[in-house]
């Protein structure tokens, strides 16, 4: 089986500038390429995408540009998702330079950990509408408390394409499924959207998470988005924390044992392909 991994991070904290991350956390510490290249030994990485590690806006552009350098190396990095703070005074002129670097293929400004109503910001929307002018997609990074304004966002910028990270990030620790499951089914209703089945591990409990739990949530977006707009990704190194990479593709493949092989295949590369405009390995 070819796998395509949408959602792969490297951070380098002695070079760029991280705010979230915590002195003495466990991601306090720069993880490389070759430290992916280590966790995915026993996994059958095909091809991988890049998604911004929420550096400082003012790094958005030398981040992309590392990368861009990292694909040179491993040519199984194929597509960058950069960041830009969309409301920004200079928000349109990175815009412009990310959009001409070849691997770029989408943009991304979390949503989470900003006050109710920031997705519906009239200066947010107007960036996520200049994302779609420029020809790329806009990610989606959000809590589930979020998913109500994210549904209305989508719903405003009906001439661009989104994907979904992490399924919404739905409390999987406490156990919580509403109005997640529904909020699920009414983003999903959106043909523009393609959802990322990645990062559930690290909503769950850590340390005690297990498979039915998380597959649970996996399976309603499997579900309510269908076979051809689900991408496998792994959130790495995040889930380090929970599991690390084996775990968590042991998990998605059993997500996907009962399916047709047409259906697996889809989710672990076409659609991706499709999604990220890559090519032949």
């Amino acid at each position: 089986m070819n796998v395509v991994d949408t959602h792969a991070h490297f951070w380098d904290v002695d070079s760029l500038n991280y705010p979230w991350i915590e002195k003495g956390s466990a991601f306090d510490r720069s993880f490389f390429l070759e430290d992916y290249q280590r966790a995915t030994t026993n996994v059958p990485i095909e091809r991988m995408v890049f998604v911004e590690c929420d550096a400082h806006a003012s790094d958005s552009l030398a981040e992309a540009e590392w990368v861009s350098h990292l694909a040179q190396i491993d040519q199984r990095i194929q597509a960058i998702v950069a960041r830009t703070s969309l409301m920004d005074a200079n928000a349109l002129a990175t815009l412009d330079a990310l959009a001409a670097m070849p691997l770029v293929r989408g943009i991304r400004d979390n949503i989470q950990n900003n006050p109710p109503g920031f997705a519906l910001e009239a200066g947010f929307i107007a960036g996520v509408r200049e994302v779609h002018r420029r020809g790329l997609h806009f990610e989606l990074c959000l809590k589930h408390h979020q998913l109500a304004e994210t549904i209305e966002l989508v719903r405003r910028c009906p001439e661009g394409n989104f994907v979904l990270d992490h399924c919404a990030k739905p409390d999987i620790k406490s156990g919580r499924k509403e109005p997640w499951a529904k909020q699920i089914e009414e983003l999903a209703a959106l043909p523009n959207v393609v959802c990322k089945i990645s990062g559930l591990v690290t909503e769950a409990d850590w340390n005690h998470w297990q498979p039915e739990e998380v597959l649970w949530y996996a399976r309603v977006a499997a579900s309510e988005f269908g076979s051809e707009r689900i991408m496998f990704g792994s959130d790495w190194p995040v889930n380090e924390v929970a599991g690390g990479y084996a775990r968590w593709f042991q998990l998605a493949e059993s997500l996907a044992s009962s399916w047709s092989s047409a259906d697996r295949a889809k989710f672990f590369q076409k659609n991706a392909e499709r999604v990220y405009r890559l090519t032949s390995p």
